[in-house]
């Protein structure tokens, strides 16, 4: 399989999607991570605001190291931190991005994970948006004709969030993960800059932060809970039965790329901890 994560910024597909990756690595799937933007504003030292290039440079650095972990490959599309809106020029260059990972020309991937257009932060909402914005027009030859289009449209999914103004998430396929709970930890930790220093920046926590163990302390406080909560939410919210164990990462499928039977929904998920429900 090739399966493509998409997000507004460089650790998002890490954070939602990152034991699932390396499940699909460890079954032989190609899967790459693709960021709209370059990360240069997540953070809160003053030279990263003299230097906006800096950050990006050490985020995309970050980047490469999570994804190397599990194997994967990486790429942002280069759009600054925080500027992220619907434009023909950034929805083109995801159409592109799209139509070319895949086994060869024409043939794409197999599944696009995003976020759902529901999200507090306008990159995510906007991202996602343009991530569906794409998704017909993947198939359309005489749109972006450098990029030879699609044969067939990708199956599209969203990971899981909390969101509920526009219908609450709901859980179509649950993935256990406790076997990679520790590949996910080490992914998030390559991030450095955000897990240990925006983020607890950001949610007044910095003096938390230790300056050993981290990798414990982060598996403590972010990546056990995280995704205990999405086992917990799917376990009363979704029809779907869950697989065992205390961990896990769910999905939506959407409505607006191919809608895969129940065979392939199998395949394309890999079965860990009593596989794809």
């Amino acid at each position: 399989m090739h399966i493509l994560v998409i997000g507004a910024h460089p650790d998002d597909a890490e954070y939602r999607v990152g034991g699932t990756a390396a499940l699909w690595r460890g079954r032989g799937d190609e899967v790459r991570y693709l960021s709209v933007t370059d990360g240069r504003r997540g953070h809160y030292a003053e030279e990263y605001a003299r230097e906006p290039e800096k950050l990006a440079a050490r985020r995309r650095a970050e980047a490469r190291a999570a994804a190397a972990l599990i194997g994967v490959s990486c790429a942002d599309l280069g759009v600054p931190d925080g500027e992220v809106y619907v434009t023909p020029q950034t929805t083109m260059a995801l159409v592109r991005e799209i139509r070319r990972f895949g086994p060869e020309p024409g043939a794409g991937p197999d599944l696009v994970i995003t976020s759902r257009p529901v999200d507090y932060h306008r990159d995510h909402r906007y991202a996602a948006q343009m991530v569906l914005d794409a998704s017909y027009m993947l198939t359309v030859p005489l749109l972006c004709p450098d990029t030879p289009a699609l044969a067939r449209m990708p199956v599209i999914a969203y990971w899981f969030d909390d969101f509920t103004e526009a219908g609450p998430f709901r859980g179509d396929v649950i993935v256990g993960i406790d076997a990679v709970l520790d590949s996910k930890n080490s992914q998030l930790a390559a991030h450095e800059s955000q897990f240990f220093e925006w983020l607890p920046f950001n949610r007044g926590e910095l003096d938390r932060v230790p300056a050993a163990e981290r990798l414990a302390w982060l598996r403590r406080t972010t990546t056990e809970p995280v995704a205990a909560h999405v086992r917990s939410v799917c376990a009363e919210k979704s029809h779907a039965p869950l697989p065992p164990g205390r961990h896990a990462e769910a999905f939506q499928i959407s409505e607006y790329g191919r809608r895969p039977l129940p065979t392939e929904l199998a395949a394309l998920f890999p079965p860990s901890n009593g596989g794809p429900v």
